[in-house]
């Protein structure tokens, strides 16, 4: 397999213009897929349309110390279940999927999960709202999988405009990495799944640390861009007071004063770390 898409999807209902961005950004990756050996695996966080997946899946997995089950389909189940929905089945392999019988932001969980599933080393995730705005993106993307182990996308938002290589925002999808390099970082912080938040910094300051450890190739790039046409999905999840309560877990967990300041937080410094190809 060239390359293992891990996408995070949640949907409250269908039709919505959430849907139709999920179904635009497959579309896109299908239509750039060309020759390439391509799986998709979808994350889903529990979206209304799909919850019958807890009695029609392929199998069921516990979670530890959670009254909760991971369940996915695969096979001629997710073949069938694709149909019913007029689901692009060629390039999807599997889809997991976690109820929302907790009210809270489960992606970390899954996207720790799936990629315990899949095929390939290397490893693009996308949100199901982020779709494909550049040309090739995924020749793009496996020929800088050569050169390099951590890719990080550009993406425009819904104002049309680009992030710059400047900004100190951190990102949580178009994001390129080695399976190993994932894996050794420390993956996906399930913890965030208290709070419903942070799962993006998280990510960026165990990336980081690991970089500091044995050197990360790294690179932003405008050969892969993907356009933000959605958001706020998750928000009425997240806890009152959010931001002290991040800033309180963060504080905590890394001993950093304000992740959100790249004094405090250098790993939202991108020139420390990796290389400006825009």
């Amino acid at each position: 397999m060239d390359l293992s898409i891990i996408i995070a999807h949640y949907c409250t209902e269908r039709p919505s213009k959430h849907y139709d961005s999920f179904l635009k950004t497959l579309k896109l990756i299908s239509s750039q897929s060309n020759n390439l050996k391509i799986e998709i695996i979808v994350a889903d966080d529990g979206s209304s349309y799909s919850k019958n997946i807890s009695q029609k899946f392929s199998k069921k997995i516990a979670i530890n110390d959670n009254e909760r089950y991971i369940y996915y389909l695969e096979g001629k189940k997710l073949s069938n279940w694709l149909n019913s929905f007029e689901l692009n089945k060629k390039l999807i392999s599997k889809w997991i999927y976690i109820p929302k019988t907790k009210l809270c932001m489960s992606k970390a969980r899954l996207w720790n999960y799936a990629t315990k599933l899949s095929k390939s080393e290397n490893l693009f995730f996308l949100d199901d709202d982020n779709y494909f705005i550049s040309d090739n993106s995924l020749q793009k993307l496996l020929h800088l999988f050569e050169q390099f182990e951590l890719i990080f996308g550009q993406i425009k938002d819904q104002s049309g405009r680009l992030r710059n290589f400047s900004s100190n925002r951190v990102q949580g999808t178009t994001i390129g990495i080695k399976k190993q390099t994932l894996k050794l970082a420390g993956g996906f912080g399930s913890w965030t799944e208290e709070i419903s938040c942070g799962i993006d910094s998280d990510l960026w300051i165990k990336l980081y640390e690991y970089h500091k450890l044995k050197t990360i190739r790294a690179c932003y790039t405008n050969q892969i861009q993907t356009y933000d046409s959605c958001s706020k999905r998750w928000k009425p999840y997240t806890k009152i007071f959010k931001d002290f309560v991040v800033k309180q877990k963060f504080k905590e967990i890394y001993g950093i004063k304000n992740y959100k300041s790249a004094k405090y937080n250098p790993s939202r410094n991108k020139s420390l770390w990796i290389k400006n190809l825009i």
